[in-house]
């Protein structure tokens, strides 16, 4: 049946991708149709839908400037409801480098929408548009077109022009809403010489192509007319005549990319092309190499002024750690006492950087910098105390990842101390929580290179090599009439603990009282307890008395519920039948139960879940189940393991079914049944 609608659907696509393309669309001009459709053919549930999406990127020659590169972009969208005009926003990063940047100009934008069967336009406005400088190397452009109503229609168009011309970028391909028509077009003079790669599971339809053009140069000559003068002579206009690689990419109907649970940056698994300059050659000149290495890049970075300069300084902060370090000998209570010194000291002012912008000096007088200068801080103490340290450039989580070796491909920096004994820490002082090894989010989900004084460098792992684990405990008892009350612990470790300083540490105690009500549907909390907040290094423990009135299941002289009670998970998460992309639990976790349940007077065990345990293969993860009947109580202890936290596609299909194993057994029901 799945077959025969996925054939279904299937042809739908290639109907109305002929019917899709044969339609005109230019910016300004709109048709009833697209005001009065109601909802895509292809995806009923879609709140929005791109109509038709086109960009050309193409070379312009200017006699002033030379080679400039220009990027138009023209979009329509249907907003078929509210909860599709987040569609109507917008945003253009612009790069810039060494006081070169590039501008967006021609943006233009119009809403559509119908009153009383007529059309009505309403343009964006000046003042609808913003710009502001997004992080040292980009600014942004962005907006939100104006008078929004259900079933509108949105044309917006820009064009950006770039003076960096070997940095074609990134083109995307899919969107979070369907496209029913985009078309790309990639043109690149013969001089440069672009390798392609591309991401995603769709099949892209390409086409390559040439075509001739020409460059036209105007010279003026000079007439002497005195010994001190001259006027303009004679204009002469030179052809030189060269062609065009034109790559065209044409889809229809492109499915909305799904974000699916544990999908780490989805932006990088959508699909998209990127070029990345090999050479160049032009008339009468050398080939002149492009590519690199991420090693080349590494080197590059260290060599900045900005970095491996900033990374030699100590006079700043030399007398404050002569003195922090008077009575600390041993390589652990160095590290121990110049990262605390500097995450006390130190506020992260949110930028992410590979370089400093006011210098370390400067960020250490103001107590407040960018993770460059933080971390290079951090890295020049260690070394300046004899330790082997070397810093780590990051590229983080919320980066798209680099298919090529680039100097924009790293925007964050850390610390890497090397003890006598071979054992390797990373430090992050820019994270008030964070630990040796026990690193934020953002960093550990991201890639990361050590470069060491010699200028080499190598890729190392940030994930924590062994699962954090939350260990919890539930101590009850069932009344006659099926209510539940009893003592409810858990203790938060390792990373676990991090993340929970990190998101709940700051919130006041209702709040943390709201979110176990929410997440365990429980009625009743009383005398809530929080340890070890503060206690970094150590794990975060939460505990409270509880009362719930539903779950426990009454039929006749029988009660029925999971002996997990609250605690069993109800559903799988994992809902799709197959993945495109892989699986990124951040990092591997343990989730440990320990639940004893007092049999209430006048009832006797019936039945009772059995013991049991499986496991992923290649060690991936394990689940084990124990239950017993003692001294008057069902007691269960239970292991729910995630070992490896970053898994390809084609582990999901186990890793599904390992979940669906694992609730079915926790769900498995007690019977206790009325003497």
């Amino acid at each position: 049946m799945n077959n025969f609608i996925y054939k279904l659907a299937l042809l739908g696509i290639l109907l109305f991708g002929v019917r899709g393309f044969s339609q005109k669309h230019e910016f300004g001009k709109i048709s009833k149709e697209e005001l009065t459709e109601h909802s895509y053919e292809l995806d009923t549930t879609a709140n929005a839908v791109v109509l038709y999406e086109k960009k050309r990127v193409y070379f312009e020659y200017d006699q002033a400037n030379g080679f400039r590169l220009i990027t138009d972009v023209f979009k329509r969208v249907k907003l078929y409801n509210k909860n599709g005009f987040d569609a109507a926003s917008h945003e253009v990063f612009l790069y810039k480098s060494g006081g070169s940047k590039e501008k967006v100009s021609g943006l233009k934008g119009i809403s559509y929408s119908l009153q009383e069967g007529k059309i009505v336009e309403v343009k964006l406005k000046k003042d609808g548009i913003f710009e502001n400088e997004y992080s040292e190397r980009y600014d942004q452009v962005k907006f939100t077109m104006p008078a929004l109503k259900e079933g509108s229609v949105i044309d917006y168009k820009y064009k950006i022009v770039s003076p960096f011309i070997f940095n074609i970028g990134r083109i995307s391909l899919q969107r979070e809403i369907p496209i029913k028509k985009l078309k790309v077009a990639v043109e690149m003079p013969e001089y440069f010489n672009f390798k392609k790669f591309t991401t995603g599971y769709l099949p892209i339809n390409f086409k390559e192509s040439v075509k001739d053009s020409r460059i036209t140069f105007t010279s003026t000559s000079r007439v002497r007319t005195s010994q001190y003068t001259s006027r303009a002579g004679a204009t002469r206009k030179q052809d030189v005549d060269y062609k065009v690689m034109v790559n065209t990419i044409t889809s229809a109907h492109v499915p909305a990319f799904k974000k699916e649970p544990y999908s780490g940056n989805a932006e990088n698994y959508k699909s998209s092309i990127f070029y990345e300059l090999q050479f160049t050659k032009f008339p009468d000149g050398a080939v002149k190499s492009y590519s690199t290495t991420w090693e080349d890049v590494a080197k590059t970075i260290y060599r900045s002024d900005n970095f491996g300069n900033e990374l030699a300084k100590s006079n700043y902060y030399k007398d404050d750690l002569d003195n922090l370090l008077k009575n600390v000998n041993t390589p652990s209570e160095k590290i121990q006492s110049i990262y605390g010194y500097v995450k006390k000291k130190m506020t992260w002012n949110k930028q992410r950087s590979v370089f400093t912008r006011g210098g370390v000096r400067k960020a250490y007088k103001e107590n407040t910098g960018n993770s460059a200068e933080i971390n290079l801080m951090l890295t020049s103490m260690l070394s300046y105390a004899g330790l082997d340290a070397n810093p780590v450039v990051v590229s983080t989580s919320d980066r798209v990842i680099a298919l090529f070796p680039t100097l924009d491909g790293y925007n964050y920096v850390i610390a890497r101390v090397k003890l006598p004994n071979g054992k390797i820490l990373y430090l992050d002082a820019t994270d008030k929580y964070g630990l040796p090894n026990i690193l934020s989010d953002r960093v550990i989900r991201g890639s990361g290179r050590v470069i060491a004084k010699n200028h080499t460098s190598q890729n190392v792992d940030l994930r924590p090599k062994k699962p954090s684990m939350n260990r919890y405990s539930v101590q009850c008892e069932i009344d006659k009439e099926g209510m539940v009350n009893g003592k409810f612990n858990v203790r938060h470790m390792g990373n676990l603990a991090h993340d929970f300083r990190e998101i709940h540490g700051a919130k006041d105690e209702e709040s943390k009282i709201k979110r176990f009500k929410k997440k365990y549907s429980l009625d009743e909390i009383e005398e809530y307890t929080i340890k070890g907040v503060n206690e970094y290094g150590k794990g975060v423990s939460e505990s409270f008395n509880f009362i719930s009135y539903d779950q426990i299941e009454l039929i006749e002289n029988e009660m029925f519920f999971s002996p997990l009670l609250f605690l069993r998970d109800k559903e799988n998460v994992f809902k799709s039948d197959e993945r495109k992309y892989p699986v990124d639990f951040g990092y591997g976790y343990t989730n440990s139960y320990m639940v004893s349940v007092k049999i209430p007077e006048g009832y006797e065990v019936s039945e009772y879940p059995q013991s049991g345990a499986f496991k992923l293969p290649e060690n991936i993860g394990s689940f084990s189940f124990r239950s017993n009947v003692a001294n008057g109580a069902i007691q269960v202890v239970i292991s729910e393991t995630i070992a490896t936290p970053f898994l390809l596609p084609d582990y999901y299909p186990v890793l599904k079914q390992f979940y669906n194993q694992l609730i079915e057994k926790e769900n498995e029901q007690v019977v206790l049944k009325k003497i």
